[in-house]
């Protein structure tokens, strides 16, 4: 006979585990002794904790496992439960590749943004700009998306009601106070309806422009290869950032730029 020690170590499964797996009747002691409460097993038992631990391994739950070990499990059922495991595995196979998919997607937008980002960055003063625009107001970045489509949306919606199917647009994003990021859709024309407002951006005497072809899938990756490539420069982006997209898709982004502070030497402040 074996103790509940010499099953562990021999089949790599905790006591803890194995008490467990007692309560649900996957693995009974062959004897337990009454006055010490101390189990013991069957040699023959080891291949059952095996099999436990195999299945396990397929992602079966306890209770299908229970099933699986039952001496009485028709030929029926036993399908049942290895097919419902193939369809669980299925789906498991295509969220993953979906996942993959996309990762590697995003993987080659940032190779592509990074290359673009270095061909096309130009530092030069940057336009004042005098938009008929719909605004809105988002607390923290990651609204930004969100509030932008619903801004451009309804900039469209307008401008579709004056017989323009297709403008060139410019967002703007000003996330200069501490409270709140101002998000701006609007198109540089004097024309203004009563849902428009009239915004004025002003001039940037050093700024930064970078032109896609097409919008990449994620602007945050596209904002980080822009500000990597500044960092080698020794500078990064601030104050009001702008993109561009033109009627036929192509995207500029721009932004003013400093210098980056220097790091302060041994003994400085």
């Amino acid at each position: 006979m074996l103790s509940i020690g010499q099953i562990a170590q021999g089949t790599g499964v905790s006591r803890r585990m194995l008490r467990h797996w007692e309560t649900l009747g996957l693995i009974e002691p062959a004897r337990v002794d009454e006055s010490t409460g101390y189990r013991r097993y069957a040699q023959s038992q080891i291949g059952r904790v095996r099999a436990v631990t195999s299945l396990r391994a397929l992602g079966f739950g306890l209770e299908a496992i229970v099933e699986l070990l039952d001496a009485g499990l028709t030929e029926t059922r036993l399908v049942a439960l290895l097919q419902a495991r193939e369809r669980e595995l299925a789906e498991q196979v295509d969220e993953a590749s979906a996942r993959l998919a996309e990762v590697r997607s995003r993987l080659a937008s940032v190779e592509k943004g990074n290359r673009t980002v270095m061909d096309t960055l130009r530092l030069a003063p940057l336009p004042a700009l005098r938009l008929s625009a719909v605004r809105t107001t988002v607390l923290d970045e990651t609204e930004i998306p969100r509030a932008a489509g619903e801004a451009v949306a309804r900039l469209r919606e307008h401008l579709r009601s004056q017989g323009v199917e297709d403008a060139a647009l410019v967002l703007t994003f000003d996330g200069t106070a501490d409270d709140v990021i101002v998000v701006t859709a609007g198109v540089e024309t004097d024309a203004q309806g009563r849902e428009l407002d009239v915004v004025e951006v002003p001039a940037v005497p050093e700024g930064v422009s970078v032109t896609f072809d097409q919008a990449p899938a994620l602007l945050s990756d596209a904002w980080a290869a822009v500000d990597a490539e500044l960092a080698d420069r020794r500078l990064r982006t601030t104050g009001v950032h702008r993109q561009l997209v033109a009627s036929g898709g192509a995207l500029t982004l721009q932004a003013e730029v400093r210098a980056l502070a220097a790091e302060a030497g041994p003994g400085g402040s």
